[in-house]
């Protein structure tokens, strides 16, 4: 059945002719419906569509019959013309195709035949081409090797050209054969052979060895009769064999002639045949007064010779590069071996020099230019010579330079020094005089008087009949020496400093009786290293020593007491000790902090005559500098003085540059300088950790400060900028010396403080032996180092600077102690004495501020706390009663209110006594009233 055609599709419209109609019905039918009877009436509607379509046609053509008897003709006659075409065409096509008879099968045959007729002819021609190149090709290689055996290279090399020629034009056809590859590998080895001779008889041409030049004009072929001459030889090498044979010779000639005859002393010898054949030999001479001109002339005869002999052969297309490349070894030869290495080191030899120079300007222009046909635009050895000012001033800085070096890195002995005086100020110098004292002043001073504040009894000393004469190289005091006893009316801080209820053994106190110590600390603190002669320069031997004198002490701390109730007139916090540290005008001593009590007074009569003392003398103070900075100075003093003399001098041209002649010389002198400041560090920076070797470097660069402001005021005073150099390195100097000898006191500090805090552990349980061992070891180890430092500072240090130094050593080890005493909570009776003995062991260290034994020391000057560390270790052991009368006194205004009240509540039990007493400290110092 027809698949159903879905309602909502549009449908088709009905045919309406006869077949469509009768096919849509066919359609229609079913199974049902279709029958005979049905498929009758189907044809029967066919044979009746069939009837009337011819009637319709036999209706059309009687309608139009004549037209469609004029069509019918025309048809018949179409046929027939058709039928005429169609046996023509069948007739064409066998004469055309057939494969016998057929034209296209004849022009096929003829054509393969004149194909083949024309192969043969190519075929013919082409092995003609071949064999006559072949032949062509032998004969060529017949003729080159006729010309190789007879020794004919020129030929030869002509020969093997045109056989090249050949080999690489051949035709196609030869490309590829064996034949070919069988000539181009024999007229490789043709050519070969040919550059090896060629070689070989340059080789015996041109003869260069060591002092001896041969130069032949014709040579004999190897293994033949025939000669050749240089010219030819040099013509047909090859370009690869003749660059090779040039640069060889070129470097042979530099090292052989060029640069013997520039280094050493010789003569030339030229000889010359007849056949234009010459030799050439340098013949050695002694060096005894050679004249430097004669290298010059041994140099022109050379390229005179080769100019002769061998230059005018050089094929033009290698001159060009050969005579650039060789004017390039001749003027640094000449640089490098005469101008450069005979550059004179002093303005003398500058004259002869200059001639030199002239010679080899001149020796530049006539064979470099003209000969060698150089480059006018580079002229090497003529900008040497105008620049020739500044190449000596450079040699001579690094000449300079490299002595200076030498003088900074040469390893320096103890001895290796001298002794420098410096001038104190007036005001400074006041500081450092001793009091004097006048004899007319025996009678006991009234209460109220500043000595009868201080605690000084009736009886003073009394002057020696004749005074004493003090070495002048020592300390620089002329003061008469006071009678060595003292008496007993001592200021308290002095009798405290020096009296115990227990007398310690000053040996002890020094560890001279310790086994331990070490044999750098033997020395007396009375050594005067500053009394030997400061120009000896080779070191200073140890003065004799004086045993310690023991002071006498006080029996009890009563007795003190009494004494100051004498102290009715002192202003303790405004007074200030007359040893305050000086200071030079060329190097700033630490500020210390003002002293809170002051040893002495002294009268307008005293202040009168110490002021006219210092009017009259002026005291000197000397200090240890190493002996390399004398000869540093020297060095600098010389190149300042030569700079000068060369910028004066008329010998050298002016320079090209702008600088002045002599300004490299004389920037060399600060250079100097900033070398010792950058590299004597660096090269003794082991050296340096030691105490005393950094003192001594810091009196050098004080030295070297010193004395750059001279060199300033005398050779480079009329340098402006120079001088504005040496001013900058001389501040330089001042701070590395300030620096390094600050950072030095700083890290022997920093290494007291470490060794009191880690060995005593603040003095806690100090009670204990055990501990109280411990605490004495590190106090004497501190003592100790403080003594060995005074060693090495003694005699090196400026008297000034050695006590400002050892001041703050020792504060520091004070400072130490006083800080972690003060500190304790709980002080009980045992632990009190044992801390007490403690403080005393550092108390021998003020042997190490005195001058003069007969005379007071100054330690209260350079160590601020030490009478606050005097009155503690007295303190330690008093009673109540002896604190609450010094507090009134005023004798504790160096401790403070709260530091007294925490030593108070350590030491004593809290009672009412210790209450009051601490409300009365409390309230504050008592304030000192004028009488």
């Amino acid at each position: 059945m027809a698949f159903p055609v879905p309602d909502h599709l549009p449908r088709r419209a009905i045919p309406q002719d006869v077949s469509s109609k009768i096919l849509n019905r066919i359609d229609a039918a079913t199974n049902q419906t279709l029958n005979a009877e049905l498929a009758r009436t189907w044809l029967a509607m066919l044979d009746e569509d069939v009837r009337s379509t011819k009637q319709r046609i036999r209706d059309r053509i009687q309608a139009e019959l004549p037209r469609f008897e004029s069509l019918l003709e025309s048809a018949k006659s179409a046929r027939r013309q058709l039928h005429t075409l169609e046996r023509d065409v069948d007739g064409l096509h066998e004469t055309v195709l057939n494969s016998e008879t057929g034209l296209i099968s004849k022009i096929t045959r003829r054509l393969g035949k004149h194909t083949t007729l024309a192969q043969e002819a190519t075929n013919t021609g082409v092995c003609y081409q071949a064999l006559l190149h072949l032949a062509n090709c032998q004969h060529e290689y017949t003729n080159l090797n006729a010309l190789v055996q007879s020794g004919e290279l020129t030929e030869a090399v002509q020969a093997s050209r045109q056989l090249n020629t050949l080999l690489s034009s051949a035709p196609t056809a030869l490309v590829q054969a064996k034949i070919m590859s069988d000539f181009k590998r024999k007229s490789r080895v043709a050519e070969f052979f040919i550059q090896e001779q060629l070689s070989e008889a340059y080789s015996r041409s041109v003869v260069l060895s060591y002092n001896e030049l041969s130069i032949c004009s014709s040579v004999q072929v190897r293994k033949a009769e025939t000669m050749i001459s240089l010219p030819a030889i040099l013509s047909v090498l090859s370009n690869e064999s003749l660059n090779g044979h040039l640069s060889t010779f070129r470097r042979d000639l530099a090292v052989n002639f060029v640069d013997h005859v520039l280094t050493n002393p010789c003569s030339v010898a030229v000889e010359t045949d007849i056949t234009r054949s010459g030799k050439l030999t340098c013949i050695p001479l002694p060096p005894n007064n050679e004249n430097l001109t004669t290298r010059f002339t041994n140099l022109s005869a050379i390229l005179d010779f080769l100019n002769v002999h061998l230059f005018p052969h050089i094929p033009a297309s290698h001159w060009s590069s050969f005579s650039h490349s060789l004017c390039k070894l001749l003027s640094s030869s000449i640089l490098d071996h005469l101008l450069r290495s005979f550059l004179p080191s002093t303005v003398e030899q500058l004259p002869s020099y200059l001639s030199i120079t002239q010679q080899a300007i001149e020796f530049e222009q006539k064979y470099i230019l003209r000969m060698l046909d150089g480059d006018s635009n580079d002229r090497p050895i003529q900008s040497w010579a105008d620049n020739l000012g500044g190449h000596y001033e450079r040699k001579r800085r690094i000449q300079i330079l490299d002595l200076s070096k030498s003088v900074i890195i040469a390893p320096g002995g103890e001895s290796d020094y001298f002794l420098e005086e410096t001038t104190l100020a007036p005001e400074v110098a006041e500081l450092l005089t001793p009091p004097v004292q006048d004899q007319a002043e025996d009678t006991a001073p009234t209460e109220g008087s500043s000595e009868d504040a201080w605690g000084f009894e009736d009886d003073k000393k009394s002057r020696n009949s004749g005074s004493t004469a003090i070495d002048e190289n020592s300390w620089g005091f002329d003061d008469d020496s006071m009678e060595p006893e003292i008496q007993s009316g001592q200021h308290p801080a002095e009798e405290l400093t020096q009296t115990s209820e227990d007398v310690l053994d000053p040996g002890d106190a020094w560890e001279w009786n310790d086994g331990n110590v070490d044999d750098s600390g033997d020395d007396s603190a009375w050594d005067d290293p500053w009394a030997e002669t400061s120009g000896s320069g080779k070191g200073i031997p140890k003065a004799s020593v004086q045993p310690a004198q023991q002071i006498k002490a006080a029996s009890r701390l009563e007795k003190l007491a009494a004494k100051n109730k004498k102290r009715t007139n002192v202003d303790v916090q405004s007074s200030s000790s007359p040893n305050l540290p000086p200071s030079s005008s060329s190097q700033t001593s630490p500020k210390l902090p003002g002293v809170t009590s002051q040893p002495f007074k002294t009268t307008e009569n005293e202040v009168s005559k110490q002021t006219s003392y210092v009017k009259s003398n002026v005291i000197k103070e000397s200090h240890r500098v190493s002996e390399r900075m004398r000869r540093l100075v020297k060095i600098v003093e010389d190149v300042v003085i030569e700079g000068r003399n060369l910028s004066k001098s008329n010998v050298l041209p002016p320079p090209s540059s702008s600088s002045p002649l002599g300004t490299i010389i004389l920037q060399t002198s600060s250079s100097i300088l900033d070398l010792f400041r950058g590299l004597y560090p660096a090269k003794h920076a082991k050296e340096l950790e030691e105490a005393d070797r950094a003192m001594a470097f810091s009196n050098d660069c004080l030295y070297l400060s010193d004395r750059i402001e001279r060199i300033m005021n005398g050779p480079a005073h009329d340098h402006p900028s120079l001088k504005e150099r040496f001013e900058e390195c001389k501040l330089y100097f001042q701070v590395l010396s300030d620096s390094w000898y600050d950072d030095t006191i700083d890290k022997q500090q920093q290494k007291l403080d470490r060794l009191l805090a880690e060995g005593t552990q603040g003095f806690i349980d100090s009670s204990g032996q055990d501990r109280y061992d411990e605490c004495e070891d590190a106090v004497n180890q501190a003592l100790k180092e403080i003594r060995s430092l005074a060693h090495k500072w003694k005699g090196l240090l400026p008297k000034s600077k050695y006590y400002s130094a050892l001041g703050l050593v020792t504060e520091a080890a004070l400072s130490r102690m006083l800080e972690d005493i003060l500190a304790l909570p709980d002080i009980p009776e045992v632990e009190s004495h044992r801390l007490s003995e403690l403080c005393r062991i550092l108390s021998a260290l003020e042997g190490l501020f005195m001058e003069d034994i007969n005379q007071p020391s100054f330690v209260l000057a350079y160590v601020p706390s030490w009478l606050k560390f005097s009155y503690l270790s007295e303190l330690l052991e008093a009673s109540m009663a002896d604190i609450t009368y010094l507090f009134e006194t005023g004798a504790l205004v160096d401790f403070g209110v709260d530091e007294l009240v925490r030593l108070v509540q350590a030491l004593f039990a809290d009672t009412t006594l210790r209450t009051n007493t601490i409300n009365k400290i409390s309230a504050g110092h008592p304030i000192a009233t004028e009488h």
